[in-house]
């Protein structure tokens, strides 16, 4: 089934999202360094790990109980398998690594949308879903 959201509706979700995820990971660390903060508890790993874990959390529960994130509402699309059903944890998975592997390479993963006959980028054909307009 083809996709028939652009490449650049789809980044600005992510850029949108992207915020969204970051004020609600610093609000998080700054909760634990408050909580601990006669405790040495700043390290960049204990960081890394909030972070990723609050970026996981936010796209996941909202692709899987919602169908779509604030960006993805904003931009007006969602997220739904090849078949038209929501996603799933382990779909929601797949899509959050391959999202940050495409991220590394440049994008590249993303930028293979404009040259896929179906409009999809890899994180969507190798997760078996699909982003439509609302």
């Amino acid at each position: 089934m083809k996709s028939n959201v652009s490449l650049l509706r789809r980044l600005g979700a992510i850029a949108y999202d992207s915020f969204l995820a970051f004020s609600l990971a610093f609000f998080i660390i700054g909760v634990i360094l408050i909580i601990f903060f006669k405790k040495q508890v700043q390290t960049d790993i204990l960081i890394f790990f909030v972070v990723l874990s609050t970026y996981y959390f936010y796209f996941a529960w909202s692709w899987v109980k919602g169908g779509q994130t604030l960006g993805m509402k904003a931009w007006k699309f969602h997220i739904q398998q090849n078949n038209g059903e929501r996603i799933t944890h382990k779909q929601a998975f797949i899509r959050f690594i391959l999202s940050i592997m495409l991220f590394a390479t440049l994008g590249l993963g993303f930028i293979y949308q404009l040259f896929n006959s179906d409009n999809l980028a890899l994180n969507d054909k190798f997760s078996n879903t699909q982003l439509t307009k609302n």
